[in-house]
């Protein structure tokens, strides 16, 4: 009977395997996770500043898979693929055969060489165990640190807030989320956490963490900052060590084609480990976000099935609530982009961006208000010429159905 195994339990293993299910009834299919529940890590801030609980986590339980005939093997680490026998090595010696092989192996957290890295108090925010532990440490605590400011340091700091802890992000860049935003559009978001009390330190570098065994505070240049607490969330990359030593080639993350397959035949990769076609830029890419996940892994499913489904490529997309108010991302940041057009409006407390070159949407950046997002998202994934409706972004016009119907036409 043929098998196909998969590494990975996040959005886009799991994907994968209701795929292989859903176009195969007889296939073994076996999902190897270190993990031994189900969540959504993009889930884990809310989880912490508990306005979701424990079960609301949780994207299915392992009795559906076990319903659909999927082998589950929680708590256990891959260490080793062989693929010239078609194997992969188990912690403890078990060799599991497989026809095809998914590598879902998502990322980690980068940590930056800082002296006292190792002293009680540091933490990082990749899975539901470092949710648990700063939940845990919250409680005792009165002021945290926040080492580096992009979506999850952010997304952290706010849900510390929500605790009533004290928080201080300390990023090196010059603004806040600078992979996400423009300069403009991150000095809004930065005035927004610091008029809820969240004090912002850009163009800053942690030197130490101070303490004995315990942290007691972060010295940045000649300051030194008190706290308990220090969040470690100063980037992440590609969980590749799995495929080390073999002939599966890798760039940052796994070097993937347009049907998820590795440069081993029967080796696929997808979601955060995977390097694959990028819209807006129509090269390699590592886009990690949960919607690109589902459907890579979606994609590597049907293909280990043999399907030829071709994968259209990733968005750039980003979509974070700073206390209240939506800033969205899409595409290229003007950095980026280089040079184009740019239109933005502002009103009240609005701020939109939009960045353009022959009428097609290479960027777009909003603060405020979600008004036609999608139909700017629709334009970037299709390329189609926008300069028709310009006029009607600029004043803020809530685009029709018939737009939408013709837009979704062009491409």
């Amino acid at each position: 009977m043929v098998r196909f195994v998969i590494v990975g339990s996040g959005a886009a293993g799991l994907s994968a395997a209701q795929a292989i299910r859903e176009n195969n009834l007889d296939a073994d299919v076996v999902v190897v996770s270190r993990d031994t529940k189900f969540y959504s890590l993009f889930a884990l801030p809310f989880y912490i500043a508990g306005e979701i609980d424990g079960t609301s986590l949780d994207r299915f339980s392992p009795q559906f898979f076990q319903d659909i005939g999927v082998e589950l093997r929680l708590g256990t680490t891959a260490t080793e693929v062989k693929p010239e026998s078609n194997s992969l090595v188990l912690a403890d010696g078990t060799a599991l055969s497989y026809d095809a092989l998914l590598v879902a192996t998502g990322s980690s957290p980068v940590l930056p060489p800082i002296p006292g890295l190792d002293k009680e108090g540091v933490v990082t925010l990749a899975s539901l165990k470092d949710s648990e532990a700063i939940l845990a440490r919250s409680k005792q605590i009165k002021a945290a640190a926040v080492i580096g400011a992009g979506f999850v340091g952010t997304e952290c700091a706010i849900a510390l807030h929500t605790l009533g802890v004290q928080v201080t992000i300390i990023e090196r860049e010059d603004c806040v989320l600078p992979r996400m935003l423009d300069e403009d559009t991150a000095e809004i978001v930065m005035q927004l956490l610091r008029s809820n009390h969240v004090d912002v330190r850009t163009s800053s570098t942690v030197d130490a963490i101070t303490g004995d065994q315990k942290v007691e505070g972060v010295q940045v240049g000649e300051n030194q900052i008190p706290c308990d607490l220090v969040v470690a969330a100063a980037g992440v990359r590609p969980n590749l060590s799995l495929l080390k030593g073999t002939k599966v080639k890798t760039n940052i993350g796994v070097l993937v084609d347009k049907y998820m397959r590795t440069s081993v035949s029967n080796i696929y990769a997808a979601g955060d480990v995977a390097e694959a076609l990028d819209r807006a830029t129509n090269t390699p890419k590592v886009n990690a976000i949960w919607p690109n996940a589902i459907a890579q892994g979606r994609i590597a499913g049907q293909n280990m099935l043999g399907l030829q489904k071709p994968y259209d490529g990733s968005d750039t997309m980003n979509l974070i609530n700073i206390f209240d108010t939506p800033v969205l991302s899409i595409g290229l940041t003007s950095a980026e982009a280089g040079s184009c057009e740019t239109f933005q409006v502002r009103r009240g407390k609005v701020f939109r961006k939009l960045l353009l070159r022959d009428g097609r949407v290479l960027g777009y950046q909003s603060v405020g208000d979600l008004r036609n997002a999608g139909f700017i998202l629709q334009a970037h994934r299709t390329g189609a010429d926008i300069g028709e409706w310009l006029d009607a972004l600029r004043k803020d016009k809530l685009l029709s159905h018939l737009m939408w119907q013709s837009l979704l036409k062009r491409k």
